[in-house]
Order: C-alpha cells, then sequence, then structure tokens
C-alpha cells in the first residue's frame, strides 16, 4: 500500500528532487493544457528538462483502462509538456503508467525510478514523438460517443472494404473486426501506430515492397495484436488481406478518433446497427440481446436490490451456452467488480478473489464463430482490469463441435502455471443468463441421443432384446438448452432465460412444461412485447423466463407474471424513453417481500 504522500517522501529522500520541484499549484492542483477541462493533477515533478511525473487521486479503489487512459492524457498535456510518468491513487495504492508506451510498470514503489531515469526519458522526447502523443491525448480526452457517427464510421469502412476488395459480407465482416481489433489495440498506446502519418512513413521507407509495404505495416501491428491476445486470435498465419489502398482508407476514417475510451454501449450498438444491414433477419439475433433485456434480467437474479447477481465469495459460476456477442457475461461480471471488487476489500483478498473471477468463475459458449470473436472484441471494450480480461477471453468457449449442448464441456486453459482443464459438468453452476436460438433444429445425432426431448425409447416385444435408444429427426434448439440448463445447474441455481412464447403455450411442447415443473420452481413470468426482438428480423412473441432448480423438498409456490407493454427501445432498435421493466422490477422486489398489494380486481 502507497499514497502520493509517501510518493513524494521518495522523490524527495531516495530520489533526489527538490521540494520546490513538486508543483502542487500552490495546493488547488496543477490543470491540463485543455480548455474547458476541471480535470487537475495533485501535482507536476518538473525540472529543468521537462515534466518527470504527474500525479493524479482518482476517488475510487479501482482504475478502469479508460479511466487509466485519461489520467495518461491529461499526463502528456500537461504545462512544459508529456510527463515520462503518470502516477494514479486509488484508495490506498498507486498505479505509476509509462506515458510513452502506455504500459502499466508493476514494481514495488520503493523500486520506482532509482537512477532518476525520468529526466532521461524526458530528454528522449522527440518532436514527432511529443505531435504523436498530444493527438492521442486529445483524441482521448475528447473521444466521440454520439452514436449517428460511429454507425456512420463504421459503414464507411465497410464501405471502402467493399468497393476496393468486392467481396462477400462474410469475408467484409471478418476483416472489419481484424481492424477494430487493430485500432483499439493501438488507441490503448500513447504513441499507437494506426496514423496515416505513419502508415505514410513506413511505405515511403519500404517503397520496394509496393502495394505489399501496406499489407506489411497493417499486419506488423496485427502481429502485435496476437501477441497480446493469443486467446482471441489462434491461428498463428491469421493475417489481414486488404490492399494497401483498402489500409490507408480505413485508417484515413478511424485515425481521429479512440475506439479505447468510447463508451462500451454506443461501440456495441453502432455494430448492432451497422450489422443489421449485413446479416438480415434472424442471423443477426446470434449477435445481441438488447442491453435493456440484459439488465433486466441481471436484476432478477439478485436476492436483494444491493446485492451482486453472482457472489463469487461463495465460489459461485456463471454459464450462458449461446453467448453470442457476449452480452450477458459482460453485464454479469462488471456487477460482480462493481459489487465485490470495488468496495475496498483488503488487497490480498481482491488478489484472490480477481484470480478466481478469472480463473473458474465464468463460462460461456457460441457455436458462431462470428459471434464469439465479436464477444472477444466486446470484452476487450468492456474490461474493467486488463489482467482479467485476459483471462476472461480464455473462458469464452467457442465449442464447434457441440455448441455447448453436450452434458459436459471441457477446455484446457493456461494461466501461467500450466494447463489444466475446467469442466462444467451436472449441478456445477449456479446462474445462467441466457438467450437461446429459437427455432432453429438440432440434427446431429450425437446430442440428440444425450437428451431426454432428443431421442425415444423404442421397446421390443422380442424376448431378451433390450430397449433402444433413437434419435428424432430434429428438435427445437431452445428445448434442448432448457434441459441442457436445468441438468447442470446446481440445485438452488437460477436460470434466467428468453423463451418464445411457443414452449410455454403449444400443446405439442407440454412435455417440455411439465419437465421444467419436474426439476425447477416457476418464479417469474414476464411478456414482452412482439417488436423486441424485431430489429434482428424476429417478431414471435417471447417472455423472460426466471425458474430456480429445485433441491429437495422444494414445492412450487406463487409465480409472479407480468406484461411489458415496452422496453426502451422500438421496433428498429432505436432508444424510447417508455420502458415498463424497472416498474415490473419494482412490483417484482414487493412480491418478493410480500409487500406487493394488488388492485383488488386483480386478486
Amino acid at each position: 500500500m502507497a499514497t502520493l504522500e509517501q510518493f513524494k517522501d521518495i522523490l524527495v529522500k531516495t530520489l533526489g528532487f527538490k521540494e520546490h520541484q513538486i508543483n502542487t499549484g500552490e495546493g488547488n492542483g496543477v490543470a491540463s493544457t485543455v480548455e474547458g477541462l476541471d480535470d487537475k493533477a495533485e501535482f507536476l515533478v518538473t525540472t529543468t528538462v521537462g515534466n518527470c511525473y504527474a500525479a493524479f487521486v482518482h476517488n475510487s479503489p479501482t482504475l478502469s483502462e479508460a479511466e487509466a487512459n485519461r489520467y495518461k492524457a491529461l499526463s502528456i498535456l500537461m504545462p512544459n509538456g508529456p510527463a515520462a510518468y503518470c502516477v494514479v491513487q486509488t484508495g490506498e495504492n498507486l498505479r505509476l503508467f509509462y506515458v510513452e508506451k502506455g504500459n502499466e510498470v508493476h514494481e514495488a514503489i520503493e523500486k520506482w525510478d532509482a537512477v532518476r531515469d525520468a529526466e532521461d526519458m524526458v530528454k528522449e522526447l522527440k518532436p514527432d514523438i511529443v505531435e504523436s502523443l498530444e493527438q492521442w491525448a486529445r483524441k482521448t480526452l475528447h473521444t466521440e460517443n454520439s452514436l449517428s457517427r460511429f454507425v456512420q464510421l463504421m459503414k464507411g469502412c465497410w464501405q471502402d472494404i467493399w468497393d476496393i476488395e468486392n467481396k462477400r459480407n462474410d469475408w467484409i465482416f471478418d476483416e472489419f473486426t481484424r481492424f477494430l481489433f487493430i485500432k483499439l489495440n493501438e488507441d490503448a498506446k500513447p504513441n499507437g501506430a494506426f496514423t496515416t502519418a505513419k502508415f505514410k512513413s513506413y511505405c515511403a521507407e519500404n517503397k520496394h515492397m509496393g502495394d505489399k509495404a501496406g499489407q506489411n505495416f497493417i499486419n506488423n501491428l496485427f502481429d502485435d495484436l496476437k501477441g497480446r491476445h493469443p486467446e482471441v486470435f489462434t491461428d498463428e498465419n491469421e493475417r489481414v488481406l486488404s490492399k494497401s489502398e483498402t489500409v490507408s482508407r480505413v485508417i484515413a476514417r478511424l485515425e481521429d478518433i479512440n475506439l479505447k475510451d468510447t463508451q462500451g454501449d454506443v461501440l456495441g450498438r453502432a455494430f448492432e446497427i451497422m450489422l443489421s444491414d449485413t446479416f438480415k433477419g434472424k442471423d443477426l439475433g446470434q449477435f445481441f440481446t438488447p442491453r435493456e433485456i440484459v439488465a433486466f434480467m441481471l436484476d432478477l437474479a439478485r436476492e436483494t436490490p444491493e446485492a451482486p447477481a453472482l457472489d463469487i465469495e461463495s465460489n459461485q459460476r456463471f454459464l450462458d451456452a449461446c453467448a453470442g456477442s457476449g452480452g450477458f457475461l459482460i453485464a454479469t461480471y462488471e456487477d460482480v467488480y462493481k459489487h465485490t471488487l470495488s468496495n475496498g476489500i483488503e488487497q490480498a483478498k481482491k488478489e484472490e478473489l480477481l484470480k478466481r473471477l478469472g480463473q473458474s468463475t465464468f463460462f460461456a459458449a457460441e457455436i458462431e464463430e462470428k459471434a464469439a470473436r465479436l464477444g472477444k472484441l466486446n470484452m476487450i471494450i468492456h474490461a474493467v482490469d486488463q489482467r482479467n480480461a485476459n483471462w476472461l477471453h480464455q473462458n469464452y468457449t467457442y465449442n464447434e463441435d457441440f455448441g455447448g449442448l453436450k452434458p459436459q464441456i471441457e477446455y484446457e486453459v493456461d494461466f501461467g502455471a500450466g494447463k489444466r482443464k475446467q469442466q462444467i459438468g451436472p449441478n456445477s453452476i449456479d446462474l445462467i443468463l441466457t438467450n437461446p436460438p429459437f427455432g432453429k433444429s438440432v440434427k446431429s445425432k450425437d446430442i440428440l441421443l444425450d437428451y431426454q426431448f432428443g431421442h425415444e425409447v423404442k421397446v421390443f416385444k422380442t424376448k431378451g432384446r433390450p430397449p433402444e435408444k433413437r434419435p428424432r429427426n430434429s428438435q427445437d434448439s431452445e428445448v434442448l438448452f432448457i434441459e441442457h440448463y436445468l441438468r447442470v445447474l446446481k440445485p438452488g441455481g437460477k436460470l434466467l432465460i428468453v423463451l418464445p412464447d411457443g414452449v410455454l403455450s403449444n400443446a405439442t411442447a407440454k412435455p417440455v412444461r411439465d419437465y421444467i415443473r419436474e426439476n425447477a420452481l416457476i418464479k417469474a413470468v414476464i411478456s414482452l412485447p412482439s417488436e423486441t426482438f424485431a430489429s434482428t428480423g424476429t417478431s414471435i412473441p417471447t417472455n423472460v423466463v426466471y425458474l430456480q432448480k429445485k433441491k429437495p423438498g422444494d414445492i412450487q409456490g406463487d409465480i409472479f407474471m407480468a406484461r411489458a407493454d415496452y422496453v426502451g427501445r422500438r421496433a428498429n432498435g432505436e432508444p424510447l424513453k417508455e420502458n415498463d421493466l424497472p416498474f415490473i422490477l419494482e412490483k417484482f422486489r414487493e412480491w418478493q417481500s410480500g409487500t406487493l398489494q394488488m388492485p383488488e380486481e386483480d386478486k
């Protein structure tokens, strides 16, 4: 543990700075050179060569990557030029960042800058590097969070790729997401290379390569990205395939914004709108569940309004076996971080819980590769803690053979102590939030034979001939997911799932409803308006169903039922002020506590 006051002592007593070189702005802090910003450094350590350290106080025990980038940007735009280091006090801990490269220094405070190298770093900041750093800092501090702006930028990039490469939409999607991954990776670095100036400079220095120079430039950046995220890019031979002209156009479109510090919901929503023009109809449903529905289901899962939906201190585990772009997974992860890891807990315990959070808490599967990759991009954008984000990516399982429908999901992951197997077996999960694909038929015999609703048992009259399991021709995927989820849940575990009306009302689905009643308590059913998923091409009436796997002796009681006429978005996906979900949640809490007053005519 360390504070800025202790750091001041080290600056003077250990590193040899003079007290007059620690500029506190006469007690008011030191403002950046950016007009209109109220953010101030607690103090600057300044010598004749420039700023060595810029120090800030962050009013929270946790620091997101976007917040850290903001402090780094302020450190760059301080009077007298960029500081060599950015120091941030979070609670009773100090975080130290090397400003030019953007990376964090993880050494103990006593070992910081023992040879006074900060001044040497400032001296070595050449004018072109300073200009690049300042450009990045201004982008970071003035990131455009307009939804329409991002939609136009993304569509423009897409159109550029299409115009020059003349390929199919799925090819463009893959190439486009590579560009965005690279852009995000470079935006995390104050001296990132995703700029027209660096592209042109590289091509000029490598004229002998011709058109290959542009491809080589972007693939050098891609190699750096792959090295940082091998869990996302498992094929070491994967390359950016676009021509040099395409690379140049995409860089020119995106260089003036900082995607890393963009509000995650804006970037995600822009993706949703853009993809809706590309992957029509039901195909889009695999990517997104509206975030209003995600937040509502997460809130329903809480025991009390103040409690986390998932209690990692009790070793609880989460699953979404049809995770799409990872909306439920990310929302639950952020909720755990907010409720459990951001409330001033002792550092050693926090480190232990962070390790558990990454290694054995979250499980997800996604059979569609494009959706899975988009989910990983989503996680990088939303990562609260960068170390844990890496763990989380590795837990984002892409299971092409089974699609998450086998009785047991198993995979190997290396957290620095050798490969270990992680498993999802029966009775092993505490919370499931999920939106399975509707009406997709599962026809694989191997899968169908594993499920009660996937096969029939043929009994023969011939004496001595044993009964024989025979797979059905097909079964709706949502039916198999219900069986799968109730199988892997622990007794008392919670399943919150979006289901079509047919499962709850069609006569042919009665065996499924009987199975649900036999294995789970039905806690709540909330009917959603038919336009909830209309932007994905689906107008099937749907419901949020809240189930709790039965424990011995459990008896079904009353069921909370409600109907939402509005859920905060229009049929085309645009935001809508009217939203019945908060009111329904309030009434659910009253019902849960036994204080709900029903109108006389409704009793």
